[in-house]
């Protein structure tokens, strides 16, 4: 039987006026079809006093906590906006797709214990109950990468035609663990070049597996927003309603920060049944021949799930994956806490 021919990006239709005009916040376009940048609010408008309907008009998402929601939501909120963002550092992303490289679970993961399990790409904590889910946020220090004990990435990895020896990702997401088969996340890639240098990439995508796909089920670089090791980042990840996919980026370290929106991919379900806080061996992982980066650990903070419903969930006692080798070898280890998922590799 042949395998299907993947219909070019440019073959992806979307109706951009309908989408737009669906949106309840104003966007301005970017280099890459179907990704609209949101305008940074004016310097003198103060997300702890506006109205819910002023926030979502400057394409704040987030209700406000109250003294009724967990300390922990109002905690996430303070980090956030207890800090001016200032316009002139928001940045219009300027967008490169990866075309082939991609972050979602080709094989589904194998239990090892109660709500523990292992595979050859993720590593990390995951909510699969209690949803449907809207939005999911996450602070974490980018990790700095170096190269591991284990061979390099070699064919017919996509890492080993690309120059990349050893490869990681630390990110967010909706969707995708156990449950789904798309998957919207964002967050950095950390690898390790043939050369022994490493590099550090901002990166989104919308993974999904049916029709005509826009660019960006593939991983898509934020070209423009620094990303140093050692650099605290701010991610949050939600469903427009069943509309969009909006993304909020922030260097909390740098003061940089990228809003943006995008339109669904085909296939895309909006369904809301997972949230994700992942340290990845990208691209098929182990399975594939993609080598894991040693990293140093990485623990995602205020680590908080958004029912659609209102309310929220935490991964402290839900799920947990642990990489392992085709051999059998474990390379991460991963604890979960109040808000908190770490994954420190052992390999």
């Amino acid at each position: 039987m042949s395998t299907p021919v993947r219909p070019s990006p440019s073959q992806w239709l979307l109706d951009e006026k309908e989408f737009l005009q669906k949106l309840p916040f104003s966007t301005k376009p970017t280099n890459l079809k179907g990704a609209y940048s949101v305008p940074a609010p004016a310097d003198d408008f103060d997300p702890n006093t506006a109205s819910q309907s002023e926030l979502i008009k400057n394409g704040i998402l987030w209700r406000r906590p109250t003294a009724n929601d967990p300390p922990a939501l109002k905690e996430a909120w303070d980090k956030v906006f207890s800090r001016k963002w200032l316009a002139k550092d928001r940045i219009v992303p300027v967008f490169e797709p990866q075309v082939g490289k991609r972050h979602y679970l080709r094989k589904p993961l194998k239990k090892a214990t109660d709500g523990s399990y292992v595979g050859g790409v993720w590593a990390g904590a995951g909510i699969f109950s209690g949803g449907p889910y809207s939005g999911v946020i996450g602070y974490w220090d980018v990790p700095t990468v170096s190269k591991a004990s284990e061979p390099a990435c070699s064919a017919p990895s996509y890492d080993s035609s690309h120059g990349i020896a050893y490869d990681s990702s630390s990110w967010i997401g909706l969707d995708g663990f156990f449950v789904s088969n798309d998957v919207l996340q964002a967050g950095v890639q950390q690898y390790v070049d043939t050369s022994g240098k490493a590099h550090y990439v901002a990166w989104y995508e919308w993974y999904g597996p049916v029709g005509p796909p826009p660019a960006y089920v593939d991983q898509v670089n934020i070209a423009n927003l620094p990303i140093s090791p050692g650099n605290q980042v701010y991610v949050s990840v939600q469903y427009v309603g069943k509309t969009a996919g909006s993304i909020y980026f922030a260097n909390m370290t740098t003061g940089l920060h990228t809003s943006f929106t995008v339109a669904p991919p085909t296939s895309a379900s909006f369904n809301g049944s997972s949230v994700e806080w992942i340290m990845e061996d990208p691209d098929g992982g182990e399975d594939t021949n993609t080598a894991l980066a040693k990293f140093t650990p990485v623990t995602f903070t205020n680590a908080i799930a958004c029912l659609a419903a209102g309310g929220t969930n935490n991964p402290q006692t839900d799920d947990i994956t642990n990489i392992e080798t085709t051999s059998g070898k474990t390379l991460t280890k991963t604890t979960v806490g109040a808000n908190t998922a770490t994954v420190t590799f052992i390999g």
